[in-house]
């Protein structure tokens, strides 16, 4: 068989799950012959809804570090996925280009991290938050700060910031001021940023810090009084820290069944700062005529608080 033809074939082998380790090996084993099959080839499949063999491809040059791979992967990174009509294929191929950024992170040619640069100011991409765990940039953090306000990346751009540290700090402090208003009140997205934010902050702030979020165990938004009363709880004084307690134990009330799991968690983690908390907050109920039965599908916030102190005594 001619060499083109048994390269072509390896090619062809990249969508099939079964053999496509085997295939990508052997075009490794070509040396330059196979890079330039694998670097051709992403530049001229045409994306689809069946992504594997890209990502395959994808996967190689990542292992090559060759610079004619590195192109290939920032073009592919950077690819202009708004311009895809169908969104099946569209998704499937912003995961060939989410891969492609994460895998610039491995290369230490300037240009990989030129371009992630690049992208972050861009349009979020899971692979570049990704990236930007691996191998962080300070001049890259305003980005991913802002990047936890989009659902299907905060988790990575969450992650990236953590690895920042102290770097982060101020940026997640200055957004955390930021309310985004849209008819008069503040969107969804916004909200789910400020409490991304408290999340990180808990693992960041301070103790003489905590004064700066204080203000947010009264905030309109119950994620946020959540994360707020999490990062006083750990990092606050007595005084602050059973403030934060009483937020956590109205947030039991709260519609929002993941809202009542957290709070009843932070209750627990903290109960010795807030047992006497308890205790009257169990009696005030009891003396109302609440109940401690439990009903399908949400229980009383009587019977969560019975399991606090029942969990927490020693």
């Amino acid at each position: 068989m001619p060499i083109q033809d048994a390269t072509s074939g390896l090619l062809e082998q990249l969508g099939d799950p079964s053999r496509s380790s085997q295939a990508l090996l052997a075009l490794l084993m070509k040396g330059h012959e196979g890079v330039r099959a694998l670097v051709e080839f992403l530049r001229s499949s045409k994306p689809s809804s069946l992504p594997e063999a890209r990502l395959m491809a994808v996967e190689g040059l990542s292992i090559v570090k060759d610079p004619e791979a590195l192109s290939a992967l920032i073009d592919v990174a950077g690819e202009p996925l708004d311009e895809i009509p169908d969104p099946v294929i569209r998704l499937a191929e912003q995961t060939v280009a989410s891969r492609a950024a994460r895998m610039l992170a491995d290369f230490s040619n300037p240009r990989a991290r030129e371009a992630l640069l690049k992208l972050v100011k861009g349009k979020p991409l899971t692979g570049v938050a990704e990236a930007f765990e691996k191998s962080w940039d300070l001049r890259a953090i305003a980005y991913l700060v802002s990047w936890l306000e989009e659902d299907f990346v905060a988790e990575a751009a969450s992650r990236a910031l953590r690895v920042c540290g102290r770097f982060a700090f101020s940026p997640l402090i200055d957004s955390l001021a930021e309310k985004h208003i849209q008819y008069d009140r503040e969107t969804g997205m916004s909200q789910r940023r400020r409490a991304r934010i408290l999340e990180i902050l808990a693992d960041l702030l301070r103790s003489e810090e905590i004064n700066l979020i204080e203000d947010l165990l009264d905030d309109s938004v119950e994620a946020v009084r959540l994360n707020a009363a999490r990062a006083v709880l750990g990092r606050g004084i007595r005084c602050q820290q059973e403030r934060a307690f009483e937020v956590a134990l109205r947030l039991l009330d709260s519609s929002d069944r993941g809202i009542r799991a957290s709070s009843e968690e932070i209750l627990l983690e903290h109960f010795g700062v807030g047992r006497h908390l308890v205790e009257q907050e169990i009696r005030r109920r009891e003396l109302a005529g609440d109940s401690a039965q439990e009903f399908f599908p949400k229980e009383s916030t009587l019977v969560i608080l019975h399991r606090i102190r029942k969990k927490g005594r020693p």
